[in-house]
């Protein structure tokens, strides 16, 4: 499994936004924008291969690192609402349609975002989107729960590289913290103070039937062959309601995609952007 390499903080530039938000991030590359948005525990260096990709075949690649997260560290804790917020004054700042591609907690965030401004979004892809549908299991939703509240006792004991590696194993494989390397578990521990809001206070709303049925853009579903099944049971739920989205699954990857097999990745995403798929 080979992962593509991550920049240290001084490769990072800065994106200032109309609220005199500086903020961190990955862009290379002229032409229409494509915003990459990362999911938890990660920042802009989870898209290194994708900026450096998409800017040598002719878009703005932009991957910026949410407020919270590594280097700038803007907020102390994950705030969903004032992601959304951010994403839509760095998206209203730029020149046309605006594509995206966003993984796990990210496409949650980047669903809110087409839902808030449509008119500026072109092409969404999301991979492995969390979030679950309204109305959803409680059993599912009690045993999540649980999973929480133990990993949050872990963190208020310190015990921060063992509920990292839990959690990293939970959205993956049994095993993906051991076999990950030392540049994912780095970025992954750089930003290991966001888990704790994760877990406890910034929970991610459920999916409404009427809102999904009301995003008429092109959407493309993108899942890991050997991702846990909740996962692929939120992928199919979100296809069964939204009017233009089809599903791509990736043979032999987990839920960190992109990093697994980025040349299949970047294949599948340059495709559906470029109608040719």
């Amino acid at each position: 499994m080979a992962f593509a390499s991550f920049p240290m903080s001084a490769d990072f530039t800065h994106f200032n936004l109309p609220d005199t938000l500086s903020w961190a991030g990955l862009r290379a590359g002229h032409g229409a924008p494509l915003l990459f948005i990362h999911g938890s525990l990660c920042d802009a260096r989870y898209w290194r291969a994708q900026v450096t990709e998409f800017a040598q075949h002719g878009r703005d690649a932009i991957a910026p690192s949410l407020r919270a997260y590594f280097p700038d560290k803007v907020l102390p804790a994950l705030s969903w609402e004032q992601d959304v917020e951010d994403l839509m004054q760095l998206v209203g700042a730029l020149p046309g349609k605006v594509d995206v591609v966003a993984h796990s907690r990210g496409g949650l965030l980047a669903a809110h975002l087409a839902l808030r401004m449509p008119e500026k979004l072109g092409k969404l892809v999301l991979v492995e989107p969390a979030g679950r549908l309204e109305g959803e299991d409680s059993e599912a939703l009690r045993l999540d729960k649980a999973f929480r509240d133990e990993l949050a006792g872990q963190l208020r004991a310190g015990i921060t590289e063992a509920a990292v590696a839990e959690f990293v194993d939970s959205v993956s494989r049994a095993g993906s913290w051991r076999y990950s390397p030392a540049s994912f578990r780095r970025m992954a521990l750089d930003n290991a103070h966001t888990l704790p809001s994760q877990l406890t206070t910034d929970l991610l709303p459920h999916y409404q039937s009427a809102d999904l049925a009301a995003l008429s853009l092109p959407i493309l579903l993108i899942q890991g062959q050997r991702s846990p099944e909740r996962f692929h049971q939120t992928v199919a739920a979100l296809a069964a309601h939204l009017p233009n989205a089809r599903v791509v699954q990736v043979d032999g990857a987990s839920h960190a995609v992109n990093l697994a097999h980025p040349r299949r990745f970047n294949d599948i995403v340059r495709a559906f952007l470029d109608g040719t798929a």
